[in-house]
């Protein structure tokens, strides 16, 4: 069982893709996995035959125990190996020849996400479907195999299932509530007939997978971590001039505010890398790599898809990696290795009517940067008052191991990165 996100120990297996004795190519969806953060798909690290499949459909399972054997055709496995129906400890290594799958903790880059779930064993009739919508279908009674789908490729996604909740019975039978992949394309709030609507006027309502481990890592981060804050202010008048220039431009397309200001931290960061560290066990944890952190937003909580390198990282490729890393976050299709390895995180709500905002910092990260929206406001330049454009960021840190100077000189370093926007071409 490979850890797929930062906050993973276990996984509860909802579906094998594969069958004992079926091939099966590296890169190739093996099974689907509920996680702390959503429903992902494990992708085979090796090719050859599929020879035993030891933990079962609905069982949970530890990170880093035996799921299944992947070996040769005609291999034999011990038929002592046990099979898990509870979080166990990793199993004892199987025949010589044969490959545990997985046992890495994300795909190589170069393995190939497939694009759809499709649901259905039988290989005749198979519904592209994507978990959440088989779910809310599910608890409410939708016969989704005659839907059409709006997603990609066909795929029927949830806002599909909502438009007909509202003309479909909901089930005699009480349900199982659906788990909340994440998903925002065409979100809509629940129709009245779904069961989550009676808790906007009064009662309760049990937390999605999400929002539970959200509270937990919060929790964990304001009374574990000894926060501080700092704000600046950014004229981003020649920011927002560039960005206009460069989205006219192919290989910005979709460029957005926030792909200048993580190519900026990316740069900041490199010449302080202390911002970059993270306390743990008493020890100051620097690590080798620059990977920022972009928190996104879903309907019922929050991911961070890990852009790595961003130091490294030249801007038309922060732009087109982000849209399409961002984009599967919030289609609910996230690659293995999308949510892991986050040394540094941004959160920007520019969007919203918002001049500034703290953030609470992801544990096991030293720092995280809020930045809000951008604003005309009174600019004084050489003693005239002028209207300019003025962006505010709020970096909040882990006193433990970065001091205040420190973190004013990196504010300091980045706001000069953004206020020379051309720099952010080099």
């Amino acid at each position: 069982m490979p850890q797929l996100s930062d906050t993973m120990s276990e996984g509860r297996i909802l579906t094998w893709r594969k069958k004992e004795g079926e091939p099966v190519k590296r890169g190739e969806a093996l099974a689907e996995v509920a996680t702390d953060k959503a429903d992902l798909e494990i992708e085979s690290f090796h090719q050859g035959q599929l020879l035993k499949i030891l933990a079962p459909e609905g069982s949970t399972v530890k990170v880093g125990s035996i799921i299944a054997v992947i070996g040769e055709a005609g291999e034999i496995v011990s038929s002592d190996a046990p099979k898990v129906a509870t979080p166990a400890p990793a199993a004892a290594a199987p025949a010589a020849k044969s490959a545990v799958a997985p046992a890495m903790s994300s795909a190589p880059a170069s393995a190939p996400l497939p694009t759809t779930h499709l649901e259905g064993t039988n290989g005749v009739d198979r519904v592209k479907i994507s978990p959440l919508a088989k779910n809310v279908a599910r608890a409410h009674g939708v016969d989704y195999s005659v839907l059409t789908g709006s997603g990609e490729g066909g795929r029927i996604v949830k806002r599909d299932v909502e438009g007909v909740i509202g003309a479909t019975p909901a089930p005699a039978v009480e349900s199982r509530p659906p788990s909340r992949a994440p998903t925002t394309a065409g979100w809509q709030p629940p129709a009245a007939s779904a069961p989550v609507a009676q808790t906007a006027r009064g009662g309760s309502e049990d937390l999605s997978r999400m929002r539970q481990t959200i509270a937990s890592r919060m929790v964990e981060s304001k009374t574990t971590i000894p926060h501080f804050y700092m704000t600046t202010t950014v004229v981003a008048d020649e920011l927002t001039r560039m960005r206009t220039t460069l989205k006219a431009l192919p290989q910005y397309e979709g460029i957005t505010f926030n792909h200048l200001v993580v190519r900026a931290a990316g740069l900041a960061l490199r010449a302080f890398p202390r911002i970059n560290s993270s306390f743990h066990e008493g020890k100051l944890m620097q690590p080798m790599e620059i990977n920022i952190g972009v928190v996104t937003a879903l309907p019922d909580g929050l991911l961070i898809p890990v852009l790595k390198g961003c130091d490294h990282m030249h801007l038309a490729d922060i732009v087109s990696e982000g849209r399409a890393m961002i984009q599967r976050a919030k289609g609910g299709r996230p690659k293995s290795d999308d949510l892991v390895g986050a040394t540094f995180s941004i959160s920007n709500v520019g969007a919203l009517p918002v001049e500034s905002f703290s953030a609470i910092i992801s544990p096991g990260q030293g720092a995280i940067l809020a930045v809000g929206g951008i604003n005309d406001e009174p600019v004084v330049v050489d003693g005239a008052v002028r209207v300019g454009k003025i962006m505010r960021m709020t970096l909040s840190v882990d006193h433990r191991v970065i001091d205040g100077v420190l973190a004013g000189e990196f504010l300091k370093e980045l706001k000069r990165l953004l206020e020379e926007p051309v720099l952010l071409l080099a």
